[in-house]
């Protein structure tokens, strides 16, 4: 092979190389971006912070202190899109998200009021994110919120309707999150069944040839296989 033959396979060898690498990277990506954050896996998140007694800390998102985890109020949310796995911190390159509680607020699309004289005023889905000014949590269904408060209070599982302090005055959708439309949801090990956006509460379903009847929790209190009259 002469001189000129041997530097042209040499220089397809090398751009043969770059392209690979180049779609390489360009697979990575796309599958970290591909990658859903639910509202339904953020309130199974939240659930499990309050579970292992995640402590207060301003600033924190998750992170190892000691021989526990920290946030404060927007950084446990943070701490469910940074998310890395078990016995690591959380990564907050890995998604771009509003900073402070405020922030949060302003960077939703979708929000409400919430009317302490009408429950149906907060819709049934879990994980909004409840909103009071300068603090948020998140609502994980059945009248139930979680967040971590302040230094010495650290993670609380309380009502929202029928608290005695502290009431969330607006409810938003975080836009990194997506949120249950219609069909089968799982929080807690429960099933929930999704219809127009919210689970559905005392009622009957047909669904697949079975028939659900879910309590007001909108948990399924009993099923059976519907036979036709």
């Amino acid at each position: 092979m002469n001189r000129i033959n041997r530097k042209f396979l040499l220089f397809f060898t090398l751009l043969f190389a770059a392209l690979t690498i180049t779609a390489s990277f360009g697979h990575s990506v796309t599958a970290q971006a591909a990658e859903e954050k639910t509202g339904v896996c953020l309130a199974d998140h939240v659930l499990l912070a309050y579970k292992n007694g995640w402590k207060y800390r301003s600033g924190c998102y998750g992170q190892f202190v000691g021989n526990k985890r920290a946030s404060d109020c927007s950084g446990l949310i943070k701490s469910y899109l940074w998310w890395q796995g078990e016995g690591q911190n959380p990564n907050p390159g890995s998604m771009s998200v509003a900073g402070s509680s405020g922030a949060m607020l302003q960077s939703a699309e979708v929000s409400g009021d919430i009317n302490y004289n009408d429950p149906s005023s907060l819709p049934r889905i879990h994980g909004l994110i409840l909103y009071q000014p300068g603090h948020v949590g998140v609502y994980v269904g059945n009248n139930m919120a979680i967040d971590n408060r302040s230094s010495g209070e650290d993670m609380k599982y309380e009502e929202v309707f029928g608290r005695r302090n502290i009431k969330w005055t607006k409810w938003f959708k975080l836009p990194q999150i997506t949120y249950p439309t219609t069909g089968w949801a799982t929080y807690d090990g429960e099933k929930y069944y999704y219809e127009n956006g919210q689970y559905v509460i005392n009622t009957i379903r047909i669904i697949d040839g079975i028939s659900y009847t879910f309590g007001e929790d909108g948990k399924i209190v009993e099923q059976k296989p519907y036979v036709a009259s």
